[in-house]
């Protein structure tokens, strides 16, 4: 019990004697910390928000005029049959009709003053793996009743390409804080063990072990990170208010994912920089072991 307390009031009077050692490395701590969550929350959403733009990518058929249903139906049917198409949908004349209307109220006038319906069939192709869209398109042209294939090919690469940046991007930051934060505790601890070294010495001479030496300074890189994990939270409490319209500027006609799960990234950031910790704080001591 003595030893404990003895090792808690240490611990206080280093931390006490280094204020503005310690206030660095919170800062420090801070700035990767919320470099990290900004990264991963805003990654998250970005990514998950490709996704579902990904979905959005089809490939839309338009066949022929005056062709009999069943001659579009065994056309869907073959289009349905090719390696990496999800699903199909016909659109009839009619409903492109309805939906032309729609979407263009100024013509309704002119295409009801026509005798005959314009509008063709047309056919909407989901895809498996927007990858495929381009060998695909190729087929469904080949069909003889087709008369036109739109398929937006940059548009489906620039969303691969998206998606492979995310991940990069995130990889890179979870490895440059991880640095960070090791270098950062390393250096601090380091600092702080010179700061104490001859009170080291003197516990080392009288026969203290090492736990009882070196704790504190253990317990001082926890306490750091455990300040600078609890004003973080309040920052990524903040960017994950604003991540959705961040992600919205980027990619305007996707929808914005919200299952994300808040808490559950603040307890991996939290466990992240514990790791990180503890090992700038082992390679710190390593050094201080047989100091003289």
């Amino acid at each position: 019990m003595f030893r404990l307390l003895y090792i808690l009031r240490h611990t206080f009077l280093v931390l006490k004697a280094t204020k503005r050692i310690a206030f660095i490395t919170v800062v420090s701590l801070l700035v990767g910390m919320v470099a990290l969550g900004s990264t991963y929350i805003v990654g998250f959403k970005l990514f998950k928000s490709s996704l579902s733009l990904k979905e959005k990518v089809k490939i839309i058929v338009f066949f022929e005029k005056d062709l009999l249903p069943e001659d579009v139906n065994k056309a869907v049917s073959m289009i349905g049959s090719i390696e990496g198409v999800k699903s199909t949908q016909i659109t009839t004349p009619e409903e492109a009709k309805v939906e032309f209307e729609t979407l263009f109220p100024q013509y309704k006038e002119v295409l009801d003053s026509l005798s005959k319906n314009p509008l063709p069939y047309s056919a909407t192709v989901e895809l498996s793996d927007i990858s495929m869209g381009k060998r695909i398109s190729e087929i469904i042209k080949g069909i003889p009743i087709v008369d036109v294939v739109v398929f937006s090919e940059e548009t489906a690469s620039k969303i691969n390409e998206l998606i492979k940046v995310v991940w990069l991007i995130f990889i890179s930051v979870l490895l440059a804080v991880l640095g960070d934060l090791v270098f950062t505790i390393q250096n601090s601890t380091t600092l702080l063990l010179d700061f104490r070294r001859h009170d080291i010495l003197a516990l080392q001479l009288i026969g203290s072990d090492n736990a009882f030496i070196f704790l504190p300074f253990i317990f001082i890189s926890i306490l750091l990170n455990l300040i600078a994990f609890g004003i973080s939270v309040y920052v990524l409490t903040f960017v994950n208010k604003m991540s959705s319209t961040i992600v919205q500027s980027i990619i305007p006609y996707a929808t914005v994912s919200t299952s994300m799960n808040f808490n559950l990234i603040l307890f991996a950031i939290l466990i992240f920089s514990l790791f990180s910790t503890v090992i700038g704080s082992f390679i710190s001591l390593l050094r201080f072991r047989d100091v003289k």
